[in-house]
């Protein structure tokens, strides 16, 4: 059931604006946001106003806020396609996910790759977790927005992209680049790898930069959402400001 309901009340709003329409928004029948309620109405969905319990079985005993919504089965979208559509812009960011597998750091990378405009998000077939409700409610709905790519093989996948200019950095905590002396113009890939193994190995040789933050406390590595952020943000002003 976690991959076709969403809850908590900014994902279930934006989920009307997005690709998937809602199928049945359920809320609270003891205290309905009227907000989502009226969406409802507007937007012909249907509603059904259930128990607190309900609610929480529904959302799988997660932080619902009231709200959950059902949505057809996530339809991930085509990298060609995403690529065609894309082509023509003179810098582009695409993040590419190496077995991430916990879908907090998911979704919260989804949703800074939404602050960031982030072109598309590839992730692999095995050993990464899918969109979920989970990820969702993390990302807002963000799920919504920017592409998100299934592959088989992440090499070939990379491969492809290098064919269409785009140079690869991969982020490793000790990778002999710095992330912060990268030239990050034109098109980028960024390739973020698993909480546990990082990025793998044929991944890694495929890549044009290894990069790491350096980190001058006594913590030695961050989570793989706040290292994405880290990078997004540093590519992000290295081309509003020119400069590294």
């Amino acid at each position: 059931m976690d991959q076709n309901i969403i809850y908590g009340k900014i994902p279930v709003k934006n989920a009307f604006t997005g690709k998937r329409k809602p199928i049945t928004v359920f809320l609270n029948k003891d205290h309905p946001d009227q907000e989502i309620l009226n969406l409802s109405r507007e937007n012909n969905v249907k509603v059904k106003l259930v128990t607190p319990d309900t609610l929480a079985k529904l959302a799988t005993h997660k932080n619902h806020q009231g709200v959950c919504c059902s949505l057809p089965e996530f339809s991930y979208s085509d990298v060609d396609e995403v690529l065609s559509e894309i082509q023509d812009k003179k810098d582009s960011t695409i993040l590419l996910l190496d077995g991430l597998e916990d879908p907090v750091n998911f979704g919260s990378i989804i949703r800074s790759s939404c602050a960031f405009d982030v072109d598309m998000i590839i992730i692999g077939k095995n050993r990464q977790v899918p969109v979920t409700g989970t990820v969702s409610k993390i990302a807002t709905g963000g799920e919504e927005i920017v592409p998100i790519c299934q592959v088989v093989n992440l090499v070939q996948t990379i491969k492809k992209l290098k064919e269409r200019g785009y140079w690869v950095v991969a982020s490793a905590g000790e990778g002999k680049d710095v992330y912060d002396q990268i030239d990050y113009s034109g098109k980028i890939v960024l390739i973020i790898g698993s909480e546990g193994f990082g990025v793998s190995r044929l991944v890694r040789e495929n890549s044009d930069f290894v990069a790491s933050i350096p980190l001058p406390g006594k913590v030695k590595a961050l989570n793989a959402s706040i290292a994405t952020a880290v990078f997004l943000a540093q590519i992000d002003s290295y081309r509003r400001l020119g400069k590294k």
